[in-house]
């Protein structure tokens, strides 16, 4: 009976990881199944860096190659050095709306509307566009195409 209960402690550790993976994925296949109908840009003006958001995108200061299919990677220019390696990601889901997580970030991930700035934490936000995202200290204005 020990042993049973041993194996069943171990399968409930494994599916509670299991879990948590999926839940801390925002790029998973489910984020890129259907194209969406809309394009929005984040725009830098003290960089000058423009990105377009038409899929699902991770961003960062030298983000990993590793992006399911039909997902893409973005490096940001960051002068200031306060943008993490895979620092945050905006993505679609099936409906076509847009969401934003932070990927534990050390200086953060915000959403800015009206003067009032939000902490994107613990799990995925939704973004509305227009308004500005801050990635670390940058600042990129966030619209619609």
């Amino acid at each position: 009976m020990v042993q049973n209960e041993a194996a069943q402690n171990a399968s409930d550790l494994r599916n509670d990881d299991e879990e948590m993976d999926w839940d801390g994925t925002v790029l998973s296949s489910a984020f890129t199944m259907k194209q969406p109908k809309r394009e929005y840009v984040l725009d830098n003006e003290q960089t000058g860096q423009q990105v377009v958001v038409d899929r699902s995108v991770l961003l960062g200061r030298k983000p990993s190659a590793d992006v399911p299919e039909g997902a893409k990677a973005v490096k940001l220019e960051d002068p200031t050095r306060t943008i993490s390696r895979n620092h945050a990601a905006i993505s679609f889901d099936q409906n076509g709306t847009l969401w934003i997580e932070d990927y534990g970030s050390l200086n953060g991930t915000y959403i800015i509307r009206d003067d009032v700035e939000t902490k994107v934490e613990r799990q995925p936000m939704e973004l509305e566009a227009p308004c500005t995202v801050r990635i670390g200290d940058q600042f990129f204005t966030f619209s619609e195409q």
